[in-house]
């Protein structure tokens, strides 16, 4: 018996010796090969997260943020014991306890390995997620799972579980740019994570599994469906009581989209800031956390943002309602020939065939505009009894007739509407595309309509060339083209300061008398006989250049520039910023056909306000690196004299005139008598100008038709 146990343990002990030191061998060669490929593990604390853009004004108020990323980052103190239990219950219910892998988590990886043939995601813990989502590939393999093990148990090692869970929730993506808890929480719902329900909690925790399929906001049943599952599993854990839960997983979805909510609307400014931006710094000025303070002051661009919209809505309803489009003809058949209830039942059982919704082509048509919080687009279902207006999101909203529409006379032409409308009949039909309005304050809705005209203004500070206010066009959604400066209208009348400075310059005194009389130029630079007049029709004989200036007597000006001199005037205003190319040599340069953008206009009449200097426009005052270190800092320049004082004086003081008596009276009825006007406008009215200014702020206004040049 001795012999035969001394025969078995030769035979089978030695080989299952050299057995275990052969794996043991395999396994610290894997070991050695793979810690030489894994990053070390300290590493994640130099990841920084990526902090878009943000604007400023000068009184801090957020403008702008640009960034593919919205992240913040919060400390596991500041994180609620609910929101960290749904992500256990959620990913890794185990996770306090175990050393960074879950040998039944493994398992089932394995199973799922054997009967699918191929590797798949799933049995990570937590600690195994961060160390695969930010040190090891992203690639799904069996050598990445196997990196991931081994760095998990280096990351146990080297922090508290603590410090691996907030690695976790602030850098995981949760959709909709958000990237961390804190960010997921102001953009699902508006508010910091702290003062969240539950089951709020509980759909934040339910994200990252699928951010994009798994989504309030996209797929509200499946998000319900995951959120009330993890709510499942926190009650099964112990982690809430029965009351907790039932409270909860009968709660309704509340999640709606939280974007960037801008505390003051400068968006052309903001975009000139970004292309900035980019320019100097690269695309890392989008996830940075670079701080741009500009000069914009918010009480003074909100009520230029007003002002451009309520004046060119006016202007354009008092030119009557303008028929659009009408698309019959991409709705169904059958949908046509039914009544108004049955079409309603009809829109609200297509919206939920996904595959192909017979009304595509209608959704097609609206998706093709943009919309606003206060202004979007709809089709006419109905103009009886009120209006039935069809979304872009399926929903169907109802306009009761108001007096609020007695504007919309139908247009006819330039100088004539038709009668006032008594009810929408009298103005739409089916099929009709309208545009909505929402009241900012009370919340109403009512119809309204895109403006024919577009507009621009800028107000700078004359002293130092601060811009305090711009708006580049009556909506930036609808046309991001900056016409406060990449627009270069003529400039009519605007432009006659200029020369009078010009002829001031050259010995011409505001008491000089030119005669407002006919004229007929034969200039071969006009190629053909050239007969100006004054918009009056009326001719008033000898005439002061005060009262040439002040009532904008074209006659008196054509005759002065003649009297001057070509040269002499276009010389004289490059002084002020005008390009020579810019200027025709020709007379009508007295009547305004010089161009120039309205922030080149603005900066032109600061030399007028601040004595006779020159200024440089600019939005920035300073920006900040993430860590708050200034990188940049506008300095102080001393501002450069290019006329004379006393010419700035002389045409400053007509111009106070003007906006008394001459052609901007209008001013007076702010009943000031420090500001000075200047109207402009060319032929067929197809620009109009008005620049107002005193010692501390100029303002130039520029309304025109629509057209690719302005």
């Amino acid at each position: 018996m001795n012999y035969l146990n001394s025969i078995l343990n030769i035979r089978f002990v030695r080989p299952f010796v050299a057995m275990v030191l052969l794996l043991l061998m395999t396994l610290s060669s894997l070991n050695i090969y793979i810690d030489s490929k894994l990053p070390d593990e300290e590493k994640i604390r130099d990841i920084e997260l990526q902090v878009p853009l943000k604007i400023y004004t000068s009184d801090l108020k957020l403008i702008g943020e640009f960034g593919e990323k919205r992240r913040t980052a919060l400390n596991f103190n500041n994180i609620p014991k609910h929101y960290v239990n749904a992500v256990l219950a959620a990913e890794d219910d185990s996770f306090f306890d175990h050393s960074g892998v879950s040998y039944a988590g493994l398992v089932r990886s394995a199973y799922r390995l054997l009967t699918s043939g191929r590797i798949q995601g799933g049995g990570s813990t937590i600690t195994m997620q961060v160390a695969g989502n930010y040190l090891t590939s992203r690639d799904v393999s069996l050598f990445r799972k196997i990196k991931d093990i081994f760095l998990a148990y280096r990351l146990e090692m080297t922090y508290t579980k603590e410090e691996i869970f907030e690695f976790y929730v602030n850098r995981i993506f949760f959709g909709n740019r958000a990237y961390g808890i804190a960010a997921a929480s102001e953009v699902y719902y508006g508010k910091p994570l702290d003062e969240l329900n539950l089951a709020q909690w509980a759909m934040i925790a339910a994200l990252p599994k699928a951010p994009s399929s798994i989504n309030p906001l996209v797929n509200p049943k499946r998000a319900l469906s995951r959120r009330n599952w993890i709510l499942n599993r926190m009650l099964s854990l112990n982690f809430i009581h029965v009351e907790q839960f039932n409270l909860a997983i009968n709660a309704p979805l509340t999640a709606t989209y939280h974007g960037l909510v801008s505390e003051v609307e400068a968006p052309y400014v903001s975009e000139s800031i970004r292309r900035f931006m980019i320019q100097q710094y690269g695309l890392d000025a989008y996830s940075e956390g670079y701080e741009v303070y500009t000069s914009i002051d918010s009480f003074t661009q909100k009520a230029a943002n007003l002002s451009v919209a309520k004046g060119l809505q006016e202007y354009d309803r008092r030119h009557g309602f303008r028929k659009s489009t009408n698309i019959n003809e991409l709705f169904p058949e059958d949908f046509l020939k039914m009544n108004l209830d049955d079409q309603l039942k009809y829109i609200s059982k297509d919206l939920d065939n996904f595959d192909e919704p017979s009304l595509v082509k209608v959704f097609n048509f609206l998706e093709e505009f943009t919309e606003t919080n206060r202004r979007f687009p709809g089709i006419v279902l109905s103009a009886e009894n009120g209006l039935k207006v069809l979304l872009k999101n399926g929903n169907i909203v109802s306009l009761p007739w108001s007096e609020k529409i007695n504007w919309a006379r139908p247009y006819i032409n330039e100088n004539r509407r038709g009668a006032k409308p008594k009810s929408y009949k009298d103005l739409l039909n089916f099929g009709d595309l309208v545009w909505i309005q929402k009241e900012a304050i009370t919340g109403e809705l009512f119809l309204t309509q895109i403006p024919d005209v577009q507009g621009s203004l800028v107000s700078i500070d004359p002293n130092n060339g601060s811009i305090k206010a711009l708006v580049g066009g009556y909506d930036f959604f609808l046309s991001k083209f900056n016409r406060a400066e990449q627009s270069s209208p003529l400039l009519g009348s605007n432009f006659k300061p200029f020369l009078y400075a010009a002829a001031f310059s050259e010995g011409f005194t505001a008491s000089t008398l030119i005669n407002d009389a006919p004229i007929i130029f034969e200039d071969e630079a006009l190629e053909e006989k050239w007969r100006p007049r004054n918009a009056s029709g009326k001719f008033f004989g000898p005439t002061r250049l005060r009262e040439g200036l002040l009532q904008s007597r074209n006659l008196v000006s054509v005759r002065l520039l003649r009297d001057l001199g070509l040269e002499k005037a276009i010389s004289y205003a490059q002084k002020f910023g005008f390009e020579q190319s810019r200027l025709p040599s020709d007379l009508s340069l007295s009547l305004g056909t010089a161009s120039m953008s309205p922030l080149q206009n603005a900066a032109a009449y600061s030399v007028f306000a601040n004595g006779g200097k020159e200024i440089e426009p600019y939005f920035i005052e300073r920006i900040k690196d993430r860590s708050g270190v200034i990188v940049f800092q506008r300095e102080p320049k001393e501002l450069k004299q290019i006329i004379d004082p006393r010419v700035a004086f002389l045409i400053t003081d007509i111009l106070q005139e003007a906006a008394i008596r001459g052609t901007a009276r209008k001013v007076s009825e702010l009943e000031r008598r420090d500001f000075a006007g200047k109207t402009g406008t060319t032929n067929d009215a197809e620009s109009t100008w008005f620049t107002g200014y005193n010692n501390s702020l100029v303002t130039t206004v520029w309304v025109g038709l629509i057209s690719p040049r302005v």
